[in-house]
């Protein structure tokens, strides 16, 4: 017999429960019903009338906010329409009883139903295809480390002294959140200290108890749960950020872990190596008081082409392109963000190359863009190229390794650059009847002048991993493993790595610590103590080899000095393993610094089942005409809404139908146009977005009119589109948060493979709107 059939009926019993007449009125409401049911509803009645004392909370539970209310010094947290329904319920059953802690229940259920049924609508009403999720590239997140929900009794004193009792809400490396007993205003951005009182009870560790840690208030705000303030970390305490590190590590899991930070670490991270992977972008940088500005350029297989163009006479003509009167006149602006036009080509006269190169600027001021266009467009190696640049500075975001030095070059850097071939037919200015020139005028535009030293192009996917010099050197050293001694022997060095085979078979474990007493070197040297220095092993190979970095700051400190000295004192005695290319940074730091050239809009086409969907995408905030565009009819700032490349069925023609035909031939492809976007009111006073290609305008004339007239009245951006096949994100690249992230919920581990292994192609769009103007 299921109750929930008969629960108008059982209701209608419960006031004669008490009463002579309960049986009569048992047989009345349930006439017709077999003798078993009708026992069976008085043994439930007489359940439903026990009394009970659990306590009902409903925090945490439901979206409305749930207050105290007390009932028979019983303590219980209801939300408003709860309350009406426990006094209801009460009312009936004369007391409370488990019928009335039900009931309740069974209200709270139904408010819930019709909550998600409600949002499920609002969801299928606020669907839109064209919307997507901004992924950020640059590594500028606000959330710099993962938190672990916490809770622990702390003391906040505030910059005026006043002392707050409070509760962590969660804990990272970088900030903790923590809950008010009562909602109270605070002076914003104002430094505090943090005194950990619960911790410091439970942990006598000397980095946190009686410390006070300097943090900064970031924000605070009042939220379903409670009053809380966001702290960031302000101060310079090594151990005390490891101490929070190995509390975090060692109860992961018994904590509750912010999953969703290293679910949203990993996609980042694997969309930002296969763009920078794809990128026809070229990130030149710069130093602007110097009298060679260029200092390095940043390599992938994609803009290795746009170097190529610019090599004449087996020399790089880029510094050329930014020699210090060139580079001040572009600088001569109060725009941070400068964009131009760079025209340039290769002519030859007896046999001799010569590369010219011009900007828009110079041409337009000087009257040579009409002979220029025409002259060079016959030429061989005629190019033109979308060019930016704006100050930049280089700021580590990430914590590096020991070994992992900032390279100097990167203190020098003022600007960056980048240059974007424009593979289009874009409008430009043409007379046919026009007299083009005298072709000498353009001798001014000529690269005459002879590189002053080399201008270091560095690979950001390099086959050479080295960091620094090896030499090959064979010398007996003691090993001490989880407190057991082995001999070994050194098979090559460098300052921060060693190369060590193993007198006896012995498995090492990956990342395992070792202490290292480099015995027949101690006999060399008294002015450095080669004992117990510090290794970690990184990778192993046969033959007991095993692959060494050093692992501590001290360790590093005193081998670098050491084997730096040895070296400089022996030259004719150490062997250097040759590079198999140029020395250069690190890889991690110069995909930092090419993050600088994330400035146009990418937009990431997954195929499932053969169909193809924009599934991310990803603009800076820096590039605010792109993102106002992209951003348009989206609800919040990590939204971005491709109804400009979408709507007039363009998708359809510029993504879908070239998707279609490359998977017939099974080939990668790259392809490249312009659009026109015309942004109008509507009769409702509603902004609309209409897109246009080249083949929608009847004739040149006719496009022309058209960009003449939306100029005028400022409704207009015409974008140059690249859309071309991408290699899979590298899962193996977030091994490491993939990790983490299945230790706590292996379907986001699944989510992240699916949504990562289905992405084939990158939309890349930059606004042109200026320089077609």
């Amino acid at each position: 017999m299921n109750f929930k059939d008969y629960q108008p009926q059982i209701n209608a019993l419960i006031p004669y429960r008490n009463k002579p007449d309960f049986n009569s009125m048992l047989d009345k409401i349930f006439f017709g019903e077999s003798q078993s049911d009708k026992f069976l509803v008085k043994m439930e009645v007489n359940r439903l009338v026990k009394p009970c004392t659990r306590i009902i909370d409903l925090r945490e539970k439901v979206i409305d906010k749930a207050e105290q209310y007390e009932h028979l010094d019983i303590t219980h947290y209801l939300t408003v329409s709860a309350n009406k329904a426990l006094k209801a319920a009460l009312k009936l059953y004369g007391g409370y009883t488990i019928g009335v802690y039900e009931h309740v229940l069974n209200h709270v259920q139904k408010v819930k139903q019709i909550q998600n049924e409600k949002a499920l609508q609002a969801n299928v009403l606020e669907v839109n295809e064209n919307i997507t999720e901004n992924i950020e590239l640059n590594n500028h997140r606000r959330q710099a480390a993962a938190r672990m929900f916490f809770v622990s009794k702390v003391n906040i004193v505030l910059a005026n002294g006043d002392v707050l009792a409070a509760a962590t809400s969660n804990i990272s490396v970088t900030g903790i959140k923590v809950k008010l007993p009562e909602q109270e205003q605070h002076l914003a951005d104002q430094l505090v200290q943090v005194i950990f009182t619960g911790l410091s009870n439970d942990y006598k560790d000397k980095a946190i108890s009686n410390k006070k840690i300097n943090y900064r208030l970031v924000k605070q705000q009042q939220e379903r749960t409670g009053f809380y303030l966001y702290l960031n970390i302000e101060d310079d305490k090594p151990d005390f950020v490891k101490f929070i590190q190995g509390f975090i590590r060692s109860n992961q899991h018994k904590y509750k872990l912010d999953v969703l930070y290293y679910f949203r670490v990993a996609r980042e991270k694997a969309l930002k190596n296969s763009t920078l992977n794809a990128l026809n972008t070229l990130p030149i940088f710069l130093n602007a008081e110097a009298n060679k500005p260029i200092l390095f350029m940043l390599r992938n297989a994609v803009n290795k082409e746009v170097l190529n163009q610019w090599r004449c006479n087996n020399s790089n003509q880029l510094p050329f392109l930014f020699s210090t009167a060139r580079l001040a006149a572009l600088l001569n602006t109060t725009d941070t963000l400068i964009t131009t036009t760079v025209y340039s080509f290769t002519y030859i006269k007896d046999g001799e190359e010569y590369l010219l190169s011009a900007t828009e600027q110079e041409l337009q001021a000087q009257g040579l863009k009409h002979l220029f266009i025409e002259y060079g467009r016959n030429q061989t190696n005629w190019h033109c190229y979308h060019l930016t640049l704006q100050p930049y500075t280089y700021q580590a975001v990430k914590n590096y390794q020991l070994t992992d030095v900032r390279p100097k070059i990167f203190s020098g850097i003022s600007h960056v650059a980048t240059l974007t071939e424009i593979a289009t037919d874009e409008i430009i200015s043409v007379n046919p009847k026009a007299d083009k020139g005298n072709p000498n005028l353009l001798n001014r535009f000529v690269h005459k002048e002879t590189e002053q030293g080399f201008t270091p192009t560095y690979d950001l996917f390099p086959d050479e991993l080295r960091k620094e010099e090896r030499y090959s050197y064979t010398s007996n050293i003691a090993l001490n493993i989880a407190g057991q001694t082995f001999t070994a022997k050194v098979i090559d060095f460098s300052g921060s790595g060693l190369k060590i085979a193993l007198a006896a078979p012995k498995a090492i474990a990956k990342r395992s610590l070792i202490k290292i007493d480099f015995t027949d070197l101690q006999k060399v040297t008294k002015q450095h103590t080669l004992t117990n220095i510090e290794y970690r092993v990184v990778s192993s190979s046969a033959k007991h080899l095993y692959h060494l970095q050093i692992a501590s700051s001290e360790s590093y400190k005193t081998m670098k000095q050491f084997f730096t000295l040895l070296v400089k004192s022996n030259p004719a005695h150490f062997k250097e393993i040759p590079l198999k290319s140029h020395k250069q940074p690190v890889t991690p730091r110069l995909h930092e610094a090419a993050e600088a050239a994330l400035h146009p809009a990418f937009f990431y086409v997954a195929i499932t089942n053969g169909k193809p969907t924009i599934s991310f995408s990803s603009i800076t905030e820096s590039s605010r005409s792109l993102k106002q565009l992209f951003n348009f009819d989206c609800k919040s700032a990590n939204q971005n809404n491709h109804i400009a490349l979408s709507n007039n069925k363009l998708l359809d023609r510029i993504l879908f139908t070239p998707l279609r035909e490359s998977t017939i031939s099974n080939t990668p492809f790259t392809i490249e146009r312009s659009i026109y976007v015309k942004k109008v009111k509507d009769d409702n006073n509603k902004w609309k977005i209409e897109s246009y290609l080249d083949e929608d305008f009847e004739s040149e004339f006719a496009k022309r009119e058209f960009i003449v007239e939306h100029k005028k009245l400022k409704q207009l951006q015409i974008l140059h589109y690249r859309l071309s096949t991408i290699d899979v994100p590298n899962l193996t690249l977030i091994k490491s948060e993939m990790d983490i992230i299945s230790c706590h919920a292996i379907h986001l581990t699944k989510r992240l493979e699916e949504e990562l292994l289905n992405i084939k192609v990158m939309l890349q769009v930059i606004d042109r709107t200026e320089q077609v103007l």
